[in-house]
């Protein structure tokens, strides 16, 4: 897979960890292959990746030779909308420090996941809320706003924050992106891992979209290759984002070259078609 000279109206996307955990050398090779390249930071006890200020030399340097920006998706561990005071300040705190580290990259986004249920890495079956669950949210947007406002005055005119559909519906996000302190990274899979009617969420939400995540499902396992879809499926989606100008990011948020280069071939193929 070489990055194409195509006249997709988007950029093409992929997340730093296709060619393992090495963080340099990963956007190093992907600078050939795709436009946009999605940072992604975690901050467990077990995982912590932050860069390094001469990763970040070297990172910004790719940038100026290759041509290519950059997203940075926040820890997954954050918790802005915790009912404990400590726990969302100090997720809030580190985030703040995270713009000011990464800001000499000029990231074009900063994604952000807001759990309602205690974060997790992988998909827990039977865990999403749908639109129609009676989900008793109470003060939740009220804590998520108030931590997205202090967030949104520490960003510079040039940059956003965009919160991420994770396992629940994207309509509980729709006080956050009125708001105007944030709006939207569109998780397909996550859609798909929900049941919801991806079709209808994408056309309603496109405009307040800025970058798409698209990834396979299989069952309960996601970020496989697109090729696990049924292809009439990925088309409809490519002549939605073709019917509404969609000119974001659509990043292929996948985890190894071969996904990586399947995932890719599906979407040019469907493009075109």
């Amino acid at each position: 897979m070489k990055k194409a000279a195509s006249h997709l109206p988007y950029k093409m996307s992929a997340p730093s960890m296709v060619f393992g955990e090495d963080l340099v050398d990963n956007v190093q090779r992907l600078s050939k292959l795709v436009d946009h390249v999605e940072i992604v930071l975690f901050h467990t006890p077990m995982l912590h990746n932050f860069p390094s200020s001469r990763e970040i030399d070297a990172l910004l340097e790719i940038k100026a030779r290759e041509k290519i920006s950059f997203s940075v998706h926040l820890p997954t561990s954050l918790e802005i909308a915790s009912t404990e005071r400590e726990k969302r300040e100090a997720s809030v705190q580190l985030a703040r420090e995270l713009f000011l580290q990464m800001s000499i990259l000029e990231p074009l986004y900063y994604i952000l996941h807001i759990p309602f249920t205690p974060p997790t890495l992988v998909p827990v079956p039977g865990s999403y809320i749908a639109k129609d669950h009676s989900t008793q949210w109470g003060d939740w947007p009220q804590r998520a706003l108030a931590s997205l406002e202090i967030l949104y005055g520490a960003l510079d005119n040039r940059q956003k924050i965009l919160v991420e559909n994770i396992n629940y519906s994207p309509c509980f996000l729709e006080p956050f992106l009125q708001s105007k302190f944030c709006e939207l990274c569109l998780d397909l899979g996550h859609l798909m891992l929900g049941n919801e009617k991806v079709t209808d969420v994408l056309t309603r939400y496109i405009e307040v979209t800025p970058e798409i995540h698209l990834h396979g499902v299989k069952g309960h396992e996601e970020h496989v290759s697109l090729s696990a879809l049924p292809r009439p499926l990925v088309t409809e989606w490519m002549q939605i984002l073709h019917t509404a100008g969609f000119s974001g990011i659509l990043n292929l948020e996948v985890f190894s070259p071969a996904d990586l280069e399947e995932s890719d071939t599906l979407v040019r193929e469907t493009f075109f078609r």
